[in-house]
């Protein structure tokens, strides 16, 4: 983030509905492992090692991928989807033989340029992958990160089928949301091979670190593979609204993804903790109020007026209200209408691990109870939980697209990703916000709803 002064200007406008990587989108996975195993009978990956527990798992995530697309293809395209003719192929650089590969546009002669990746090459209609540098994914997020890429991958040949010509970026996060409408089929018990419950998919999100774009990169890039959160939304909106929902990516689509101005190319866009903390509170009451009096663009007032809650550090037992029973780390308080926040045990640490909107992303929750107190809503419960979320992603949807008038902080490139993450990492705490019994990938997908759809998701 960057203090926003009178010459500063916002990002430019744009609403994030997707995203994930050109040559791979892999991402972190839960442990749901597989039911029953694909055999070289039913699915040939030629070159794979008999026994090796990568080529099993990408044997069997193929397997189901291409079932799903034989039964989802004709509903969204029509006509087949048909075989991948080209077939599969696994190698190892360490011990692959050139000679034992095809030739062509394909497959480099040197077995090290295929090093680290996975793909999928429509010239030959085959998908190529480095079975050690997934086993190495695999161990960082679990098993479940080797299908995620098959289906990413699988997601390439659906377009070429379909005949979609599409900027890199489009394209990458439009096989990742068909990567998402796997994945609930599969949640949704129709694979063969996989099973997989909501709450194992946390850490597969956070797996978007390590694919998504370098902050401030350029959504016009050759090779744009879009932001976290423009991947991680994609999977999600996949996920919860299936492959037509996919099918309407174009070029039409604006992303989250922007290039550094000269100002934050210079800071790496972060503020210092004091300057956020302090901008922060000034920006909660500037969106509220607003939100409330005038309203935004496509979203009208809410009606009625905020008292503004007093925003302090507590730390330790501070922050309980009752100053009894256990500590909380950040919690809004009816007794006295304020907002609490515990800054050695949250705050910092979220804010050398995650970034500056971190903090941002935490106090806009229990300063959404806030308001939802106020308008005689919950705040101890689910719907409560999911409210805050989305308002918070309905904050930084309108800061994001210029709508809050003089506002105390603006966005900078990857702000919306360390939203994300935060979300991921620490609200699934109990000391954080109040039990909900939700996963991080469902409190996410609430923030992604808020920030698409403005304040009509967020139940207020």
């Amino acid at each position: 983030m960057r203090v926003r002064t009178p010459a500063g200007v916002l990002l430019a406008a744009g609403l994030v509905l997707s995203g994930c990587a050109t040559v791979v989108t892999g991402v972190a996975g839960p442990p749901g492992g597989p039911r029953t195993d694909a055999t070289d009978a039913d699915l040939r990956v030629h070159l794979a090692e008999e026994g090796d527990e990568t080529d099993r798992v990408a044997r069997n995530a193929l397997a189901d991928v291409l079932a799903y697309w034989e039964q989802t293809y004709p509903e969204v395209y029509g006509g087949r989807f048909g075989p991948v003719d080209g077939g599969f192929w696994s190698i190892d650089p360490a011990e692959t033989d050139p000679a034992d590969l095809p030739g062509g546009a394909c497959f480099s002669d040197d077995v090290a340029d295929l090093a680290g990746n996975a793909y999928y090459c429509s010239d030959d209609d085959v998908v190529v992958y480095d079975r050690a540098w997934l086993a190495e994914l695999a161990e960082d997020y679990g098993p479940f990160v080797v299908a995620e890429i098959m289906a990413h991958e699988i997601g390439h040949a659906v377009q070429v089928r379909a005949g979609l010509d599409q900027s890199s970026i489009v394209a990458e996060t439009q096989a990742e949301c068909f990567a998402g409408g796997w994945t609930r089929w599969v949640v949704e018990g129709g694979s063969a091979h996989f099973s997989a419950r909501p709450k194992e998919l946390d850490p597969y999100l956070l797996g978007y670190l390590y694919f998504g774009d370098a902050v401030g990169s350029s959504p016009d890039a050759e090779d744009a593979h879009g932001s976290l959160f423009d991947q991680l939304s994609a999977f999600q909106e996949g996920y919860a609204e299936g492959p037509p929902a996919c099918a309407a990516f174009d070029a039409s689509r604006v992303y989250t993804e922007e290039e550094f101005d000269a100002e934050e190319e210079a800071t790496g866009g972060d503020l210092s903790y004091r300057d956020v903390v302090a901008g922060t509170d000034d920006l909660l009451a500037t969106f509220w109020d607003q939100a409330l009096t005038r309203g935004f663009p496509g979203t009208g007032p809410l009606g009625g007026r905020l008292d503004l809650p007093d925003v302090r550090a507590a730390d330790g037992s501070g922050t309980v209200c009752s100053g009894e029973g256990a500590e909380l780390d950040l919690q809004y308080c009816t007794e006295d209408d304020s907002v609490r926040y515990d800054a050695a045990d949250l705050l910092e640490p979220a804010y050398e691990d995650v970034g500056d909107f971190a903090v941002t992303t935490l106090l806009g929750l229990p300063y959404a109870m806030a308001v939802r107190g106020q308008r005689g809503l919950s705040v101890d419960d689910a719907a409560a939980v999911t409210g805050a979320v989305c308002a918070v992603g309905w904050l930084v949807r309108e800061v994001h697209l210029g709508h809050v008038d003089e506002p105390a902080l603006a966005i900078s490139p990857g702000d919306v990703d360390e939203a994300a993450v935060v979300l991921l990492r620490y609200a699934t705490e109990p000391t954080v916000v109040p039990e909900s019994g939700l996963s991080g990938f469902e409190l996410v997908d609430h923030f992604r709803r808020g920030f698409v759809d403005g304040g009509r998701a967020c139940g207020l």
